[in-house]
């Protein structure tokens, strides 16, 4: 835990930096950790013959930060360009590049590329970094919660195959947690406490849905950690794993509740 604690107190001040910061710095810092989680799958997925084109995931990222203007509308276009070069690879390095990689490369595009966009997307528009720290607050403050309640208080764990350690009491145990920060949040920015309330159920059930399907991927290719950059959590993917899906439910509920 000590070294976990560590790691969150050096991290997160860098992170919360940037994201104040905005502009270039933060784009060129969120394609910097797309690239270190995209390597940190290449590396998983390699021994089983799945290619992972980092160069082209490299290119598409910085396109996709840096056309002007940002719009879903243009992501839209890159991504069908980036599948448009998938496809011509898998037609002239056939059979070397598979299928599978075809639909994994496809994959890191949406489940890693998609979020950290997202995430400036969202730090660009109005009160813009009140909705990102939202965003980090939520997903940090589940699983802060849920790893207490279930390292001091865990008995049930209801999913050993894919993560022994997470047991129904931590999972209770985020919900309050993310639901409370949220709270406190309603009350800075003024708006609903039930709204900010029930974005912190929704936002926390996400976010261990998050934490679960990287673990499954870990799992089903036979890894504990997806990396070693951060000491007593792993790597980037491990990180982040809830934030990258807790983002789009924030978006969706600043777009359609809070509007």
């Amino acid at each position: 835990m000590f070294q976990r604690t560590v790691t969150i107190f050096i991290w997160a001040p860098i992170f919360l930096a940037f994201i104040l910061l905005g502009k270039w710095p933060l784009r060129i810092f969120f394609i910097g950790i797309i690239l270190l989680a995209a390597n940190e799958l290449k590396n998983m997925v390699e021994p089983n013959n799945i290619q992972i084109d980092l160069p082209a995931i490299a290119m598409m990222s910085s396109a996709a930060f840096f056309i002007q203007p940002l719009s879903e509308s243009n992501l839209i276009w890159i991504f069908f360009g980036f599948l448009v070069y998938l496809l011509a690879k898998k037609v002239l390095l056939f059979p070397s590049f598979s299928l599978v990689s075809l639909a994994m490369n496809c994959f890191a595009a949406l489940y890693i590329v998609t979020p950290f966009w997202s995430a400036y997307y969202l730090r660009v528009s109005e009160n813009g970094i009140a909705w990102v720290l939202i965003v980090c607050f939520l997903a940090w403050s589940y699983d802060i919660f849920a790893y207490l309640t279930g390292y001091f208080f865990g008995k049930t764990h209801p999913f050993p195959d894919i993560s022994p350690k997470k047991s129904t009491e931590g999972l209770i145990g985020g919900l309050v947690g993310s639901v409370l920060t949220m709270l406190v949040f309603s009350f800075v920015m003024k708006l609903s406490p039930l709204n900010f309330a029930i974005l912190g159920l929704f936002g926390g059930i996400v976010a261990q849905i998050g934490d679960l399907v990287e673990s499954s991927i870990k799992r089903e290719f036979k890894i504990k950690d997806s990396g070693n950059l951060l000491p007593g959590h792993g790597g980037i993917l491990d990180r982040f794993d809830s934030w990258m899906l807790v983002v789009f439910v924030v978006i969706l509920f600043r777009r359609y509740v809070f509007m």
